[in-house]
């Protein structure tokens, strides 16, 4: 935020990677960063940089706040059900699960491998910065706010994200039409794959059905799949990305091409190694 105003008087587009410019609501941004924010006028004019949401606002804008890696997780999962208005929005479950890029590149004790190799490391399990992300973007989508409780852990892996979203239908529902919902809703994103692998047959145990970070490592690509336990009125949906790929750096490509008028896919078209 202290070279923002400098870039945009030389007429310069803007993709921030960091968090200065995603929240509207400039308290909870001071209170969460324990900072002055000192240019508010240009909070309001960045569009928050997830094309699947805001695509046409950010051809158009000057500054686009590229997402959180769990809060792109988190929306792009939920997005659809909220829109939909198919559930409960005061209280949507979030867990998040991150590879150690998540950290950042200084040597801290949960990112050093003796101490997070076979250890999971919850942190900042309540009142996480990006929850309130989440809950602007999701806010937006919903005729009510949005209340997401989210927590975060650290898993032995170097890059990734397991969004495992819990929420609760305000009716019946059933897997097939969920799904369908997300395909319609996703029909045109080429980056978002709506994941449904049939069961295997006569398995004890199921998890074909669930898409896996490993597919996405190195991608721009987000899958999302789903599941609904009808005997407690619970859906569950997992979204999977590459933290420092659709939820970082292949994220703010996919917004420069959009902001110079370039082909989306440009530089992106690349798919994971791990098939399923």
């Amino acid at each position: 935020m202290e070279l923002v105003q400098t870039f945009l008087d030389q007429n310069t587009k803007i993709i921030d990677m960091g968090a200065d410019f995603r929240l509207k609501n400039l308290s909870e941004w001071e209170r969460l960063y324990s900072r002055k924010h000192i240019c508010p006028s240009v909070v309001q004019e960045a569009v928050y940089g997830i094309p699947e949401l805001h695509r046409d606002a950010i051809k158009q804008t000057n500054v686009v706040a590229n997402p959180g890696c769990y809060a792109s997780a988190c929306i792009l999962g939920m997005a659809p059900l909220v829109k939909a208005g198919l559930v409960e929005t005061d209280h949507i479950i979030v867990d998040g699960l991150s590879g150690t890029t998540g950290a950042g590149a200084e040597l801290d004790i949960p990112s050093h491998h003796p101490e997070i190799a076979n250890n999971i490391v919850p942190y900042n399990v309540i009142d996480h910065r990006h929850t309130y992300e989440m809950e602007q973007e999701l806010s937006l989508l919903s005729s009510t706010r949005v209340t997401v409780h989210f927590t975060s852990a650290y898993v032995p892996i170097t890059r990734g994200i397991l969004a495992i979203c819990h929420c609760f239908p305000k009716g019946p529902v059933n897997r097939l039409a969920l799904l369908n919902l997300y395909r319609e809703f996703y029909k045109d994103e080429f980056f978002i794959r709506v994941f449904d692998m049939p069961p295997e047959p006569g398995a004890s145990w199921q998890y074909v059905s669930y898409p896996w970070v490993s597919a996405v490592s190195g991608t721009n690509f987000c899958h999302i799949g789903l599941d609904v336990d009808e005997q407690r009125n619970r859906i569950v949906v997992f979204s999977v990305l590459d933290s420092v790929g659709k939820g970082g750096a292949h994220a703010g490509v996919q917004n420069l091409n959009l902001l110079f008028g370039l082909d989306e896919h440009t530089g992106l078209t690349r798919h994971g190694l791990h098939p399923y």
